[in-house]
Parts: C-alpha cells; structure tokens; sequence
C-alpha cells in the first residue's frame, strides 16, 4: 500500500463547506492522529477515505489507486452500533469475512484471532444489543481488524471504553501497525496513552488539516497525562435524594450488583465509574425504572415503584448514551422549539439558550437535520435540551463522548451555571476523566458486583 495523498479535497454538506482545498499524504505503515474541535470534519475524511461519501471535490489516491474504491479499508465507526449487521460478535465477524472472499475453511481461525485482539472472545455469543457501549466499539475493532486491512480508521475509538482495555488495545494497535505495515489513522480528543505509539500527528482546523512538527507533536502527547479523580467520601449526615435498599441487579441470570445499600446524595454532582460491561449503565436504568431488579430504590424518601410514571419523569431525566436515542424531531429547530415548550429551568430564558448555543458553536444550525451534527455536537444539544428541562436529578450516561476539550470546559461550565440558579442532583456515568477532577464533588465505583464511594478522606 502506497501513501495516501488528498489532492485539493474539498467536501461539502447540506451546502455548508466542511473541508476545503486539502491537500496531505499520509504515510504508508503509520500510525497517525487526527485531532480537531468538534464538527471541525474529523469523522468526514475517515468517511472519505472508507469511500462512505462519494460525492467530493480533489482526489484520494495511492499511487494510481483511486483509495476508496481499491483498498481494503477497515473502519471503526464512533457509534459502532451503526456498523453491525448480525446478532452476535461472532456472526459479525463470520459475516464480515464471508463479505470479503475468506475462503470458508480459514474463517474460524481469523474469527478466534479478531476475538482476542479486540479482547472480546468471552463475548463471541452474546447478543450486541446487550452488550455496553465500551464492548460494543471492542466487537467493532474486532470486525474490523478480522479483514486484515492495508488501512485502518478508527473514529473515536476508545471514547467508551476503560482505562485498562484502552492500554490493552493501544498495544494491540502498535503491534498491528509493526508486525503487518497496516495504516492506521485514528481521530480523538482524549490523546493520554498515545505517545506510546509514536503517531503523526495532524490537526484540523477550520476546514484546512495541517501536520504537526515533531516538537509539537511530543509537546502535545506529553502533555495528555492519565486523568485522575480525588475527591472526598460523603457524610453519612448529608441528605440522599435516592437510596439504595438491598438493590441488586441481574442480567441473564448473572448478578451485576449484589444487595446494596447506599445513598445518592441531594444537589450533589456523583461521578461513577468501572470497568465495560460492570453494569454502570443498567444502574441508571433501573433507577429510571428502565428495567427489573430486586429490593428497593427510593426517591425524597418514597418507593420509586409506588409513584406514577408522569410524577415520577417530571423529577428525574436520563441522558442516553447514545444521543440519536434522545431526539424526537428531525431539525435543531425543532429539537429547540420543543426543548422551550418543555422548559422548567428559569435559567434558560431565550436570550440564555442563544448564548449557550453560540458558546457551544450550534447556532446557526436551526435547519440542520440532527442526525447529521458531529458525535460531538450532537452530545451538546443533547445536555442543553436535558438541562433546559429543568428535571431536580439527571442521569448522564456518557456525556462527555465525542467533546474536544474546550467543548468539555464550555459543557461543565453550562452545567455549573445552571445548577447555580437551579440546583439538581447530577449522577454521570463516564470513561472520559479529562476535565472532571474540578468538577465532581464524589465518585462512586461499580466493580466485582460491587458499589462503593471512593475518596481520601470523609467530608467535614
């Protein structure tokens, strides 16, 4: 495989310019790194290059190869549920290779090796729509990696997965990357751990891509540490808004929880973390009563199961992991002109609700089909909308997903600002760290079957 050249590329959506004039190579056999705001067209050129939006100005070539169209590109979108087409981990793998021309007798044997790359073969027969959104994007790399691919692109690939895969899968990638030359182009905003894989770095910029020098480069890997959370256990004094009563959790007949009994403290910001598929996200749902479990959740002190659903929902709202779950309309306009007949939140008058949209870079966007916003900026209208209204507790699942960090600085900042004027219980559910030591007041773990708040000492 030759390098890739952009020669004059431009590409445009809805009539709005994405990417204009570009032109780059990237070098055959390494690994490289897109970094960028949010919108800015990251997603756009892995797209292109994969060939999955066809109609561009300029070329993208290798040699005298049209890339799109003659290499054998795999891709890991940043919603992996978005690529699967069969049940199970292991009938997506068997599909993807019987797609690519596998002779049948060699399938299994590549279906065992993609498995144990992407740390994934003790799921190889459960159900992906059960599956969390960290194995998910592991089932994808998988997929994606079992094509034994010249290129590689991975669009936010560890944006939902825990700190111990991510540097099990880095590794992975540095062997891929040594042992076979394949091309790997990877986009993020969350580059700790990367420096390892000595990548080229390129940033994009309004709509031009640009290579970082060497100095730069390192300037900006070193500086991407390994986030880290300290905070302070909760007195036991402090008013909880929800409580746990002996609560367990199963799924399938596999406990996730064991009888716990724990409180969730009122107009505090909880931050939980734990390993993929611990069962952070069935939390949130069972307290949404979302799904069954045993013993009892209360709120202000009543059983959950004895309020009325209507009562209930005017209370306590959830923020889906997966943003497209949340809309209800096709336009920001309408997504925004619902957001204001729904408002409870004095805080979001219509001049407030301007200013947040400008601070988060979506006005203007008011006849833009929301599906076609960024992973990044559709996480964004997602909170504004969820904040606006106005509910005393939220539940965010993944929030953060796909935030550059001046995005994540402008969304915690929205978030402070509101919970001023109106205060609300906020528990988030998240693997992205950058940016939140500041911000969180406690932070609860969920791991071996077990919940338990983690700090250095008991609050005075």
């Amino acid at each position: 495989m030759k390098n890739i050249q952009f020669n004059d590329l431009s590409f445009n959506f809805d009539q709005q310019p994405i990417l204009k004039n570009i032109t780059a190579e990237f070098t055959a056999g390494k690994i490289h790194l897109l970094t960028g705001v949010s919108g800015s067209g990251k997603s756009t050129i892995l797209k292109l290059i994969a060939g999955l939006l066809p109609k561009y100005g300029g070329e993208i070539v290798a040699g005298a190869v049209d890339v799109p169209t003659d290499a054998r590109i795999g891709m890991v979108f940043q919603d992996p549920l978005m690529q699967f087409a069969l049940d199970t981990p292991r009938h997506e793998l068997e599909f993807t290779l019987e797609n690519c021309q596998v002779p049948t007798d060699k399938i299994p044997e590549r279906v065992k090796e993609a498995l144990q790359f992407g740390k994934v073969d003790d799921l190889a027969n459960r159900l992906i729509t059960t599956l969390s959104g960290g194995q998910q994007q592991r089932v994808a790399l998988a997929a994606a990696t079992a094509m034994q691919p010249n290129v590689l692109l991975l669009d936010e690939p560890f944006a939902n997965i825990d700190e111990e895969n991510r540097q099990l899968i880095l590794k992975q990638l540095v062997r891929l990357n040594s042992d076979y030359h394949t091309t790997i182009i990877i986009t993020d905003h969350d580059l700790h751990g990367y420096k390892r894989l000595h990548p080229l770095v390129w940033q994009l910029t309004k709509r031009h891509l640009t290579q970082l020098s060497s100095k730069n480069s390192s300037q900006l890997l070193t500086a991407s540490a390994t986030p880290q959370i300290t905070t302070v256990l909760p007195s036991s004094t402090l008013p909880a808004i929800i409580k746990f009563d002996e609560l367990a959790i199963k799924r399938e007949n596999h406990s996730l929880l064991l009888p716990t009994n724990l409180g969730i403290v009122k107009n505090k910001i909880t931050l939980l973390t734990g390993p993929n598929g611990i069962g952070k996200s069935t939390l949130l749902k069972a307290i949404a009563r979302l799904l069954k479990y045993e013993g009892k959740i209360e709120y202000a002190g009543e059983n959950i199961q004895k309020i009325s659903p209507g009562k209930y929902y005017k209370h306590l709202g959830l923020i889906f992991q997966h943003a497209n779950d949340q809309f209800l309309n096709v336009t920001v306009g309408e997504e925004l002109a619902l957001g204001f007949k729904t408002c409870q939140n004095p805080y979001f008058n219509q001049q407030q609700v301007n200013e947040a949209l400008a601070a988060l870079g979506l006005n203007g966007r008011e006849d833009q089909v929301v599906y076609s916003l960024s992973g990044g900026q559709k996480k964004k209208l997602q909170i504004l909308l969820m904040l606006m209204r106005g509910q005393e507790t939220l539940l965010l699942d993944e929030p953060f997903t796909g935030l550059d960090p001046a995005s994540l600085k402008t969304v915690l900042q929205l978030i402070k600002a509101s919970q001023k004027e109106e205060p609300q219980t906020l528990l988030i559910v998240s693997h992205q760290l950058s940016g939140l030591d500041d911000f969180i007041d406690y932070h609860l773990t969920m791991n071996h079957q077990r919940l338990n708040y983690v700090g250095g000492r008991y609050e005075s």
